[in-house]
């Protein structure tokens, strides 16, 4: 005869309740991790299924918190004997290096440069709704970068302009002629100026653009330096479209410099698909850099948007990003340098 069973104790019934419920969300976390995954590799089909990329990293950790979960469980059951873990354990291992891989940046992080490396400093902000001007000014002259983009500019903010143009002595915006958001002001004198726009940049029917060409120093190639804002980051098919003008209209190789608000985050498949085929590198930022405001209300920002890329013949040796200055985007100062 069989010995009786003892019932299992409230206490016994709770536990193991609660550890059928962590396998469940655990698949259930496995499962969407998969998916956020999956969808933005479909973002051929359907330009939207890219969004999915703003939530990668999140999603990433969850699938790996998930996949350790389920391991757990499989050596436990399997009485802590790697023997026995069995060909399921072997592949949810794999699933763990996976997701440890994909969890790798997609950004460099700056470098130092050569001693004796010719340098630039770089500036960025998109000024969206800005208010305090005074800001922006003070911020650029603590920094005195040799070349400032700007973006959503509003010429009719006096004391900002006024600075720029009494330091800068050339500035381009979108328009080959005419006025335009996007700008690029240099106290470098350029070889060639190119406003990227075909139209009304300001109602997102073109690229919002502007370039510039420097020629060659002893020993080097000519060089150029774009600004760009791109369309909304629920406008893939738009973004894209804006980005194959800029390649069309100007170009980027191995001298370029592109500084900008993407409205792209550095996963996202557009944005992926442009520095691939141009061989231009995403710098890493030290925080995201929108959204700083909702409403009335001071956010510290969730994703990186506006960025740096650079061609190969260029190093990023330092990055740093911007207080708040009255716009919804953080800018930045970028210090650069030469190592072709």
């Amino acid at each position: 005869m069989h010995a009786p069973v003892d019932p299992p104790t409230p206490r016994t019934s709770i536990g193991l309740r609660l550890r059928t419920w962590l396998v469940r969300l655990a698949v259930l976390g496995l499962a969407i991790a998969g998916l956020v995954l999956l969808l933005p590799k479909l973002a051929g089909h359907w330009p939207y299924l890219g969004l999915a990329a703003l939530i990668h990293v999140p999603a990433m950790w969850l699938g790996l918190a998930s996949t350790l979960v389920l391991l757990a469980r499989r050596v436990r059951r399997a009485q802590f004997s790697p023997s026995r873990v069995g060909l399921s354990g072997v592949g949810l291992l794999g699933i763990a290096l996976v997701l440890v891989l994909t969890l790798q940046p997609v950004t460099r992080i700056p470098a130092p440069c050569p001693s004796d490396a010719p340098r630039l400093t770089l500036a960025w902000l998109n000024a969206r709704h800005t208010q305090r001007p005074q800001l922006i000014r003070r911020w650029l002259q603590r920094a005195r970068p040799d070349v400032i983009g700007l973006a959503e500019m509003p010429p009719w903010r006096r004391g900002l302009t006024e600075y720029l143009d009494r330091h800068y002595a050339f500035m381009q915006n979108c328009q080959p002629k005419g006025q335009c958001s996007t700008r690029l002001y240099t106290q470098i004198p350029p070889a060639e100026t190119l406003g990227l726009a075909r139209g009304d940049a300001e109602q997102r029917r073109t690229l919002s653009g502007a370039g510039l060409v420097f020629p060659a120093s002893s020993g080097t190639r000519d060089w150029s330096i774009a600004a760009v804002h791109l369309s909304r980051p629920t406008s893939p098919q738009a973004q894209a479209r804006e980005l194959r003008e800029f390649e069309a209209r100007m170009g980027a190789d191995a001298d370029t410099l592109i500084l900008g608000d993407f409205n792209l985050s550095p996963r996202l498949p557009v944005l992926q698909d442009f520095v691939a085929r141009n061989g231009l590198t995403i710098t890493r930022a030290d925080q995201p850099t929108w959204p700083l405001e909702l409403g009335e209300r001071r956010l510290k920002g969730l994703w990186q948007i506006d960025h740096l890329l650079t061609g190969r013949h260029w190093r990023v040796e330092s990055f740093k990003t911007s207080p708040w200055l009255g716009s919804d985007h953080r800018g930045f100062i970028a210090k650069v340098c030469r190592v072709d």
